[in-house]
């Protein structure tokens, strides 16, 4: 175990869920962290499963310190001396300062107040060379601050996956995510950046918590790579969204697993599945959804506190905390939590339907509304919206049916809105992705 990850509940993490889990990972950093690995080896290399992957690690911190100007007039003098010899003039400084603050994001888990400088807005990965490691603001090295291990496990689980026909589709779709853009103003712009950069780091060993970080544990990670697979193969969905897509699609993958992991390190024979508020107005049901997300999080504390199968009694109850704020933080950022706090309960925003229709609906051009709530959202991921789904899940014994069937028809509304959702006729409503 590396001292940067020392005592602060690395190994619980990696014991109950075969990877890093923190609050400080959360939301979409897995999702950057997972292109890293991808696009900092060669091609021959790309997800090699013999391999353990020793990435290059690419810093922008130059680049985006021009997004932000005072970031870098009380900087290092060598900065400043860079700047002069790369750019000329101050006219070039703004119009590039502007540009590169256009591409950056600000994670959805991030509070704007946390840290108003550059280090936690990276720049959305538009091309390729716009993918860069973590970077420590403090010594301005490339480090591994913010990804610390989600998008390590997600890679290990991607390169080890026992179908060697499925792997070989998903790193043709990786290689061909970036064609259409790689010789582009932007890319030729982003690329100069990455490598005049002076702190890029070539590695020669192993990354360390990739190799720590566990695959093939349980049946739920195929769902992962079918669903890397359906949004890198789907022909109606453009690269940036492809890339948006994928990165949403990590991150909730990984929040839902967290869950199911935490259940099945209980002893529970069986997963409970979720129920989510689709309604438009308040219902009965949002009740029961307020009370599954309390179970969830229950369940997620009640694994970390009794450690299942090993001895962390030492853990301070902050470590265990940062471990479970990462299913709160990521369902919250990417649509599966109404709020970060509050009162708070299991829904199903827009931002979590597109992406589940792209993760869990083959490249076809529709799927029958019924098969995708039943098939895919139950039958897959474990979330209930539908009548038929709670009954599926026994609910009806204790719950109203009425209430479910509200709720499906206020997710084909929702689902309708968002262009996700085209209804023929009172029967026939068909899902399917049309950007």
């Amino acid at each position: 175990m590396t001292e940067h990850n020392r005592g602060k509940g690395t190994d619980l993490s990696l014991a109950i869920y075969g990877g890093i889990f923190s609050v400080d990972n959360s939301g979409t950093s897995p999702g950057v962290e997972l292109l890293n690995f991808i696009y900092g080896a060669t091609e021959d290399q790309m997800l090699d499963p013999a391999l353990d992957p020793s990435p290059e690690k690419f810093g922008h911190n130059f680049a985006r310190k021009l997004a932000h100007p005072k970031e870098l007039d009380q900087g290092r003098e060598a900065d400043k001396q860079k700047l002069k010899e790369t750019l000329h003039g101050n006219e070039a400084r703004e119009v590039l300062g502007v540009l590169f603050a256009s591409l950056q994001i600000q994670p959805p888990n991030v509070k704007n107040t946390t840290d108003p400088g550059w280090t936690r807005k990276p720049f959305f990965p538009f091309t390729q060379s716009l993918i860069h490691w973590d970077i420590k603001k403090s010594n301005e090295k490339i480090e591994r601050v913010w990804m610390r291990g989600g998008g390590s496990l997600l890679h290990k689980i991607l390169r080890k996956d026992p179908d060697s026909d499925r792997l070989a589709k998903i790193r043709v779709g990786f290689i061909d995510l970036y064609k259409n853009v790689e010789s582009s103003s932007l890319e030729r712009l982003a690329r100069f950046f990455r490598d005049h950069q002076s702190d890029k780091v070539s590695s020669s060993s192993p990354d360390e918590i990739e190799r720590q970080s566990r695959a093939n544990l349980d049946s739920f990670e195929d769902v992962y790579r079918d669903g890397v697979l359906n949004i890198l193969t789907h022909h109606n969905l453009a690269s940036v969204a492809k890339i948006e897509t994928l990165v949403n699609w990590s991150g909730l993958w990984l929040a839902l697993m967290q869950y199911r992991r935490s259940c099945a390190a209980l002893g529970y024979e069986t997963i409970p599945s979720l129920v989510c508020d689709c309604a438009l107005t308040a219902s009965p049901l949002r009740r029961l959804a307020r009370m599954q997300f309390k179970f969830a999080f229950n369940s997620i504390k009640h694994a970390l506190d009794t450690n299942p199968g090993g001895n962390f009694g030492h853990l301070e109850q902050r470590a265990k905390d940062g471990v479970r704020g990462f299913f709160t933080s990521t369902a919250s950022a990417l649509g599966v939590l109404n709020a970060y706090t509050g009162n708070r309960y299991l829904t199903l925003k827009v931002n979590a339907l597109e992406t589940l229709v792209a993760a869990l609906v083959p490249d076809q051009d529709e799927m029958p509304f019924e098969e995708f709530i039943d098939s895919c959202l139950y039958g897959k991921v474990g979330i209930v919206v539908s009548r038929s789904a709670a009954d599926r899940a026994g609910l009806l014994e204790e719950h109203d049916a009425t209430m479910f069937e509200e709720n499906e028809v206020g997710l084909a509304v929702q689902m309708k809105a968002a262009g996700l959702l085209m209804a023929f006729s009172d029967a026939t409503q068909m899902v399917g992705i049309k950007r």
